[in-house]
């Protein structure tokens, strides 16, 4: 039998009246808020005056008062709600349809059920709204954006209560992971920075730097790596085209001068062919994905992400050049830039911990090292916002002296220098720049031979 959208809001607004109910009924021997308050989420209730009397109890609740209806009603004229929400009539006639204190928990899932089913009906109608309005070149876009939305209320429910529970019901299990070897979920191909820090799952790294620091160079130098070491892995590169990081890859594998591979046939020699051709069939084979696009959102990295999960079966490691180049899922136009950046920061974060890889994100850093006497980034340099330091779990700044002083004693040096570690210690690590290979080396790397 067909239920018609009026009776769906009958049946729902019924099941809010019977949660409540109960809520009003409380007894000390039975008090049903906390399991109606683990089963709802905010914005589930279909009607107005109920989301109004469900927030008089939860106040009156956290502050261990009773909540019975003198007690709300009290409340709700205190907060000058009691007329939306019914007056004394409207109270004693959702307390008439109380259900027992044990089903309590039964219609409260009822209640986030319906709410969820009104949720993908908007989801549904925003979803032809904006295939009505997609532009022909951004469609990938619009489809992306339209399934992270629906990717997030599965999400919802799927979330079940393993987010809550005693300290103690996890703990035997958590021991026994720590007795077990957990290898890295991804490398950086530098022996010193991947000793210090170990990529696990769901982190989001920020690499930032100024212009001309080698920030695409060691993005690429990473990418590669870890992909030579026979893990998925993922770039954006919303910088750079096709051609000019295909270009970095060949020059820093093959060890041929950029400036050769850029000139073409007419700057390459029989050797720079040669080395080509060596590392060719490897650079073939690699699990490395590319992604050229210029509009990249959030919504765009999880759809990738979840393809390759499909093909591999493993989370890669993602790589953004660079963030404060992406677009938002929204793409509302009256963003500031503090807002969209604060967003996307968000919203990678979130997308790292759901899917389970390691993010890491290049960013700008603004005029900061400019005025200071030795040039030295600070976290306090990133441009645009905030949000940036807060919700990454690590943060890398590369410095080079040679580029401020050419003099240097240092000159050929790069430090990517870890100036936040939310799982361990900070330090400063040391690296070559090789920019005519487009590269920066590992400096205390043994195992690679220098020449093919």
């Amino acid at each position: 039998m067909t239920v018609t959208l009026d009776q769906e809001q009958a049946i729902s607004v019924d099941a809010e009246r019977r949660v409540l109910g109960a809520c009003l009924m409380a007894t000390p021997s039975y008090d049903p808020v906390a399991d109606v308050e683990q089963a709802l989420r905010e914005g589930d209730w279909a009607e107005p005056a109920h989301a109004l009397v469900w927030s008089a109890v939860v106040r009156l609740h956290g502050a261990s008062r009773p909540t019975g209806v003198p007690a709300v009603e009290a409340e709700l004229r205190r907060s000058g709600d009691l007329e939306r929400a019914g007056g004394v009539v409207g109270l004693s006639q959702i307390a008439s349809a109380a259900c027992s204190g044990a089903e309590a928990g039964h219609y409260a899932g009822i209640v986030h059920g319906y709410a969820q089913v009104r949720r993908y009906q908007q989801a549904l109608v925003r979803g032809m709204q904006s295939a009505r309005q997609a532009d022909p070149l951004t469609v990938p876009e619009t489809i992306a954006a339209h399934q992270a939305e629906l990717e997030y209320l599965v999400a919802d429910e799927q979330a079940d209560d393993d987010t809550f529970g005693r300290f103690g019901d996890h703990l035997d299990a958590h021991l026994d992971s720590l007795a077990v070897s957990v290898p890295a979920a991804a490398i950086t191909g530098f022996t010193d920075l991947d000793s210090l820090m170990k990529l696990m799952p769901g982190q989001m790294i920020l690499v930032a730097a100024r212009p001309a620091m080698g920030k695409s160079a060691f993005a690429l130098g990473v990418a590669l790596a870890n992909a030579r070491a026979g893990a998925p892995t993922l770039v954006h590169s919303l910088e750079m085209g096709r051609a000019e990081v295909t270009n970095r890859v060949i020059s820093a594998r093959a060890r041929v001068a950029f400036h050769h591979i850029r000139e073409g046939v007419d700057g390459l020699t029989q050797e720079d062919w040669d080395r080509i051709d060596l590392r060719t069939p490897e650079l073939r084979g690699l699990p490395l994905w590319m992604d050229y696009s210029a509009r990249v959102s959030p919504a765009r990295i999880r759809s990738r992400i979840k393809s390759i999960v499909r093909e591999t079966g493993r989370a890669p490691l993602v790589v953004v050049d660079y963030l404060q180049l992406m677009q938002t899922d929204q793409r509302n136009s009256r963003q500031s830039n503090y807002e969209r950046v604060t967003e996307i920061s968000r919203e990678l974060k979130i997308v790292a911990s759901d899917t389970g890889a390691v993010l890491i994100a290049l960013a700008q850093l603004n005029r900061g090292p400019e005025q200071r006497q030795d040039k030295k980034p600070a976290v306090s340099d990133l441009r645009d916002s905030g949000a940036l330091e807060q919700d990454a779990d690590a943060i890398i700044l590369l410095h080079r002296d040679d580029y401020y002083e050419p003099d240097s004693p240092r000159a050929g040096e790069t430090d990517l220098i870890v100036a936040k570690h939310r799982n361990g210690p900070t330090a400063t690590i040391t690296c070559a720049h090789q920019f005519h290979y487009s590269r920066l080396r590992d400096m205390a790397a043994t195992g690679e031979p220098e020449h093919p």
